[in-house]
């Protein structure tokens, strides 16, 4: 069947690219937060940069969708 060794190298394979995906996503976050204009004092909804891509990087992709509805979406404030 499945050898406990090919389990394991799966598992850091895969914790590997999301590690590495949720650190792609929160620096394009941070990136983004930073060119925010819109909302004062931080330039960006509820939280400054840094903190939104902290979140991103713990939460992943749903924060990060989150934060895209909140700022680039239709459903964003006028």
């Amino acid at each position: 069947m499945l050898d406990p060794q090919f389990i394991i190298y799966w598992s850091i394979i895969v914790s590997t690219v999301t590690a590495l995906i949720h650190i792609a996503f929160s620096i394009a976050v941070f990136e983004d937060a930073k060119k925010q204009t819109g909302y004062e004092p931080t330039g960006s909804v509820f939280v400054g940069p840094f903190f939104w891509s902290m979140s991103v990087l713990i939460g992943g992709v749903l924060v990060a969708g989150l934060y895209w509805v909140l700022h680039h979406s239709s459903l964003k404030q006028q």
